[in-house]
C-alpha cells in the first residue's frame, strides 16, 4: 500500500481502498497511521490535552465545593450566564474574548487558559515520550489518566489544602483496570492479570507504609506529617506506573519541597500554619518522571544497556511485545492484500484476448 507523505488523509484512503476489511480504528492500523505521521498525532494529543485541562479547570473550581460536575452547565460566576458551546473552545475561546465574560466583561482568570496549555503540552510531552523510548502506545494513556488526577489534585491542594476522594479513588480504580484491559485485542488476547496483580499489590504497599509513616509523623510532632490525601495519590501513582516510578515522584517532589516551603515560609509567614500542600510537588515529581525518569531508572537497573531500553517495558517486558505484533501483524495483512491484488491483476490481464489470436 502507497500513501502520500503529504497527507495523512491519504494514508486513510488508501487503507480503504487497498485493505478495506481493516477498520480505521483498529490498534494496528492506529499504530501505524501514528509512526508514519507522528506530528500530526503529537498536536492531536495537544488539543485532547487541551480539551481535558478545560474539563479539569471545571473540577478544580466546583469539587473543593461540593458541586456537580455537570450541573448547571458551565457558565459565568459572576452574571451567571450560560457558556456556549463557541465560547468554551480551548484557548481560541479565551483569546478571542480577551479573557472577559461576553454578557457582563467580568474579567476571566487567566488560570483557565494556563491550565488547559498546561494539560496540553504535558499530553503531548507524553505521546512524545511514548515514541521516543519506544514503548508500547496504551502507555500513553495511563499517562494521560495520570496527568488528568495529578493536575486538579495539586491546585486543589494549594487552594483548600485538600485532595478530594474523587480524585484518587478514580486512579485506584482505573490504573489497575488499565493493566488488565491494556493488552485486549492484541496478540494473544488475553487479559493480563499477572500486570493486574501487581498494580494492587504496589497500591496496597505504598498505602500502608505511608498511612504508618503519616501516623507515626504525627505522634511524634502532635500534628499532621502527612495527609491522607497524599497517601492515596502516590498510592494511585504506583498503582498505574510502578513501583520505581512512585518513589521517584516522592523523593523528587520532597526534595523540591525541602528547597522551596523555607523560601516561601519566610517570604510568607501569614501560611506557617495553614499546613503543608504536599499534592503540588507530587504533579511536579510526576512531570519530572515523564521527562527524565525511564533513561535515569535504566541506567540504575541496567547499567550494561547503555540507556537502550528499546526492549523494556515500564511494567512488564512482554508488553513491548504487542506493540512489535501491532506492526507485524498490520504489515503481513498488507502484504497478503497486495498478493491478492496482484494476482488478479495477473487473471485478469491473462483473460483478456489478444485480438490478432485465431481460434
Amino acid at each position: 500500500m502507497e500513501s502520500s507523505p503529504n497527507s495523512i488523509l491519504t494514508f486513510f484512503q488508501d487503507l480503504f481502498a487497498d485493505a478495506p476489511g481493516i477498520a480505521v480504528f483498529d490498534p494496528y492500523v492506529f499504530s501505524e497511521a501514528i509512526l508514519e505521521y507522528p506530528v500530526f498525532f503529537a498536536f492531536v494529543a495537544f488539543w485532547f490535552g487541551c480539551c481535558i485541562g478545560s474539563f479539569l479547570n471545571v473540577c478544580v473550581y466546583r469539587l473543593p465545593l461540593g458541586m456537580s460536575l455537570v450541573s448547571p452547565p458551565s457558565h459565568c460566576t459572576v452574571c451567571d450566564h450560560k457558556i456556549s458551546v463557541w465560547e468554551n473552545i480551548p484557548i481560541f475561546s479565551y483569546l478571542c474574548l480577551r479573557g472577559k465574560c461576553r454578557w457582563c466583561h467580568a474579567p476571566i482568570s487567566p488560570r483557565y487558559l494556563i491550565g488547559e496549555m498546561a494539560v496540553g503540552l504535558m499530553y503531548m510531552a507524553s505521546f512524545v515520550y511514548v515514541l521516543r523510548f519506544h514503548l508500547p502506545l496504551p502507555t500513553m494513556f495511563v499517562y494521560f489518566l495520570t496527568i488528568s488526577v495529578a493536575y486538579p489534585a495539586a491546585l486543589i491542594d494549594m487552594k483548600v489544602r485538600l485532595i478530594p476522594n474523587e480524585l484518587t479513588y478514580s486512579l485506584l480504580l482505573l490504573a489497575p483496570l488499565y493493566h488488565l484491559v491494556h493488552g485486549v485485542g492484541l496478540p494473544p488476547h488475553l487479559l493480563d492479570w499477572r500486570g493486574f496483580l501487581i498494580s494492587i499489590v504496589t497500591a496496597g504497599l505504598f498505602g500502608t507504609l505511608l498511612t504508618l509513616f503519616a501516623w507515626l509523623g504525627e505522634k511524634a510532632m502532635k500534628r499532621e506529617a502527612f495527609g491522607l490525601g497524599d497517601v492515596k495519590l502516590i498510592a494511585g501513582l504506583s498503582a498505574a506506573l510502578g513501583a520505581l516510578p512512585a518513589l521517584w515522584i516522592m523523593l523528587s517532589g520532597s526534595l523540591i519541597a525541602v528547597v522551596f516551603m523555607p523560601i516561601y515560609s519566610f517570604k510568607h509567614p501569614k501560611f506557617r500554619r495553614r499546613g503543608f500542600a504536599f499534592g503540588p510537588f507530587l504533579a511536579i515529581g510526576l512531570g519530572l518522571w515523564l521527562l527524565f525518569g525511564i533513561p535515569f531508572t535504566d541506567a540504575l537497573l541496567y547499567p550494561d544497556m547503555g540507556l537502550d531500553i528499546s526492549a523494556i517495558s515500564f511494567v512488564n517486558d512482554h508488553h513491548v511485545n504487542h506493540y512489535d505484533r501491532y506492526r507485524e501483524h498490520v504489515r503481513a495483512v498488507l502484504r497478503e492484500r497486495e498478493l491478492e491484488e496482484e494476482r488478479k491483476l495477473e487473471e485478469e490481464s491473462s483473460s483478456i484476448t489478444d485480438p490478432d489470436t485465431e481460434f
